[in-house]
This record gives C-alpha cells, sequence and structure tokens, in this order.
C-alpha cells in the first residue's frame, strides 16, 4: 500500500501536468483563431477550430459563437459566388442566424456589413430591374426603340447586372433581339 500510494500521486500529478499543458495548447488555438478572425483570415481560422476538435479539446463558448458567425459568413460568400444562380432571400436568412458575436472584432464586423449591403444593392437593383423591364416593353410596343435601347444598356451597364438572375438577364435579353430585328 505504502507503494501504491506514491505511484497513484506521481500518475494524478503527470495527468494533471498533461491537461494543463493540453489547456493551453488549445488557449494558443483560440487565441490564433481571434487572431485570424481580426485579420480576415477566416478560412484559418475555421482550420483551427477544427484542428481543436480533432484533438478531442473543448472550445469556449465566446469562440464557438464565433466560429459558427465564420461559418455563416463564408456560407453567405459561397452563396454570393453563384451569381446569376445565387438566392438572395437564402444569403440573407443565413446573415440573419448570425448571433452577432463578429460585432466584437472591427474587420469582421465591417465584413459581414459589407455582405449586408451588397445584398441589400442586389436586391434594389433587381427590383429596379423588373421595373425597366416592364417600361422597355412597353416602349417596344409604343415603337420607342431608341429609347427603350437606351434603357436596357444603360440598366445592364451596371457591374451588379452579373448577378441578377436568369430570368431576367433573358428579358432583357429577348427585348434586344426584339430590337435588333425591327
Amino acid at each position: 500500500m505504502k507503494k501504491i500510494l506514491p505511484i497513484a500521486v506521481v500518475v494524478v500529478i503527470l495527468l494533471l501536468i498533461g491537461k494543463i499543458i493540453m489547456s493551453g495548447e488549445a488557449s494558443e488555438l483560440e487565441e490564433d483563431i481571434v487572431s485570424q478572425v481580426e485579420q480576415g483570415n477566416y478560412y484559418a481560422a475555421l482550420q483551427d477550430a477544427n484542428e481543436i476538435e480533432l484533438k478531442g479539446e473543448k472550445i469556449s463558448k465566446k469562440i464557438s459563437k464565433l466560429i459558427e458567425d465564420v461559418k455563416l459568413y463564408e456560407a453567405a460568400e459561397k452563396e454570393m459566388e453563384k451569381y446569376s444562380q445565387m438566392n438572395l432571400g437564402k444569403i440573407k436568412a443565413i446573415l440573419d442566424e448570425m448571433n452577432g458575436s463578429y460585432k466584437k472584432y472591427d474587420r469582421f464586423k465591417a465584413d459581414v456589413e459589407n455582405l449586408k449591403e451588397r445584398v441589400e444593392s442586389l436586391e434594389e437593383y433587381g427590383n429596379e430591374g423588373v421595373k425597366v423591364a416592364e417600361t422597355v416593353g412597353k416602349l417596344i410596343e409604343d415603337g420607342e426603340i431608341e429609347e427603350a435601347r437606351e434603357r436596357i444598356n444603360e440598366y445592364m451597364a451596371d457591374e451588379r447586372y452579373e448577378y441578377m438572375p436568369d430570368s431576367l438577364q433573358g428579358a432583357f435579353y429577348d427585348y434586344m433581339l426584339q430590337i435588333n430585328f425591327r
């Protein structure tokens, strides 16, 4: 019994030291996550979070919420890359799911706000496009071909045009065909 007690104490001490070392390593990775987010390196932050999870370590609640926002932001960005196939409603819903932890990090907050503004701008531009398409249709019916052409060209010249749904782009393409064959 006298020999077992010191061995048990040594084992407990070694386990505690190991736990302290491992928790310190997780803290360093959590600090790296925050640093990556502050620099706008969201993919690297997600990799660090995955590394913590692979080690079987727990992530603090604060970092967990931050990672959740980073994942949602990345999902919204990925949806934006679909251009004319993207779904603005889906992007807005993804952004609305964010828990707000991004607001504590200036760069991340600016990126999220910028994305929200882009989505809003595209939505407004799309609504304007529907009105322009209706106007162009009436102008063509009334024989005001040059005015219709100017409206179409003006609308299509905006850089946001490439993000418009295929249906709207198709309508403008059809109108241009009608104009060119008159």
